[in-house]
Order: C-alpha cells, then sequence, then structure tokens
C-alpha cells in the first residue's frame, strides 16, 4: 500500500493525535497544523505540505471557523479535496458547496475515512 499525506488543521492536540492515530496503521500520514495563524499556515507552502493529497479542517479552530479557513485557502488557490470535521450540525450544503467541501461528523470513522482519502489517488 502505498503511502498518502493529508493535512488536519486542528487546534487540540488530542483531536490531532487521535486522527493521526486511526489513520496511520491505513497508510495514511498526517501532517497537523495546530491552530490557523498567518504563520502557522505558512508551512502549506512547504514541499511535504504541498505534496499533501488533502487538507482537513476542524469547524472550530479557536475563535475561527473552519469554513473561514477553507475559504481563505481555495483565495489562495488551494484546489485540493477539503473535508470539514465537526460534532455540530452539518453547515449549510449551499456554504459546502461553495467551498467545495466534504463534511465528515466526529467521530470519524477511520476505515471510511481512509477510503476516502484512497479514492482520491
Amino acid at each position: 500500500m502505498k503511502p498518502i499525506t493529508v493535512i488536519y488543521i486542528e487546534d487540540e492536540p488530542f483531536e490531532a493525535e487521535l486522527f493521526g492515530m486511526g489513520l496511520s496503521p491505513r497508510g495514511i500520514n498526517v501532517l497537523h497544523i495546530p491552530d490557523a495563524e498567518v504563520q502557522s499556515l505558512r508551512v502549506l507552502e512547504q514541499p511535504e505540505y504541498q505534496a499533501a493529497k488533502a487538507i482537513f479542517i476542524d469547524m472550530w479552530i479557536g475563535g475561527m471557523n473552519g469554513m473561514e479557513i477553507a475559504r481563505q485557502l481555495r483565495e489562495r488557490g488551494d484546489e485540493r479535496p477539503f473535508f470539514l470535521l465537526t460534532a455540530a450540525d452539518r453547515p449549510k450544503l449551499d456554504s459546502l458547496r461553495e467551498l467545495n467541501l466534504n463534511y465528515i461528523l466526529k467521530p470519524a470513522n477511520y476505515r471510511e475515512l481512509a477510503e476516502k482519502i484512497r479514492a482520491l489517488e
């Protein structure tokens, strides 16, 4: 199984660790970005992060909304698949479509999530 790398923007260290632990046995490497600050998101310009196949974004990162983070990344030209993870209610379908966002309810089913990621290849 060829390894795949994805990015997870999540401010809760435990959530990020759990996400990585759930996906790593399935051949998926998770690069964690711990907040949505401008200086933190600059890491996305590095080659390792540029090679990632998808970006997962928590719905609430500190005081920021994950949909707004997705909007900023889209405006910068990032066209990779984005996945919004939340334990809250599903965001409006129009907003998800506008940003080309996939919605995943927490807690994630890592087997199903790995299948979705592998389907990106």
